[in-house]
């Protein structure tokens, strides 16, 4: 990690060879799943299917309310700031202390709203597949119902997987940025309390 994603982390979004790769990887792989020929043990594939498919839904889920709790604690830190800073400028004994002050303010805040931004991007509605009534319906008309069932569930986890990792990923950045907000805040806090001890003992050494 670099000094500057270790101050400001960005997300690099993959270049369009990349996401043409990874496309056409997810078209084959659901080629692969829709002509395997599946035989053996198919209670045990449809257990290991079933639980992919809730493994991606709790991923989903867990994302979601996760960024429910950063936007909680975005609207609870923001006005915190918004008032702090009016006594921030109204400081006595020189202008640097309420300067540095103010500027790890503004920054915290900048860190906060990153933070509100990315959690508000998880929540957003992605479209997700999934076997329906119809389908299983459908399905049963089948001759190895069992076999169609599997690979359903299968082609429904690749489907989704995109979805999810892009929810996985947006709160893991509104958790970095989170942080980084929580860090400049009490830096903010702790410049202030020792900012006058400090000048004091740099007087006496002199």
């Amino acid at each position: 990690m670099t000094l500057t994603e270790l101050i400001w982390p960005t997300l690099e979004a993959p270049s369009t060879v990349e996401a043409g790769q990874a496309a056409a990887q997810k078209q084959q792989n659901l080629a692969i799943i829709s002509e395997a020929d599946l035989s053996g043990e198919l209670d045990v594939l449809l257990e290991e299917a079933r639980r992919l498919t809730d493994g991606e839904a709790d991923r989903r889920k867990t994302a979601e309310t996760k960024a429910t709790t950063y936007l909680t604690v975005v609207g609870v830190l923001a006005p915190i700031l918004a008032s702090i800073t009016p006594t921030i400028l109204a400081d006595k004994g020189g202008l640097a202390r309420p300067l540095i002050t103010l500027a790890i303010f503004m920054v915290a805040g900048l860190y906060l709203l990153r933070s509100g931004l990315w959690a508000f991007r998880t929540l957003q509605v992605v479209a997700s597949a999934r076997l329906d009534a119809v389908d299983l319906v459908e399905i049963w008309g089948r001759p190895k119902p069992k076999v169609a069932l599997a690979k359903g569930l299968l082609g429904c986890v690749l489907r989704n997987r995109d979805g999810v990792n892009a929810k996985v990923t947006c709160i893991k950045m509104a958790h970095e940025l989170g942080l980084r907000a929580f860090c400049a805040f009490v830096f903010a806090l702790v410049v202030r309390a020792v900012w006058e001890p400090a000048m004091a003992l740099l007087a006496v050494l002199r």
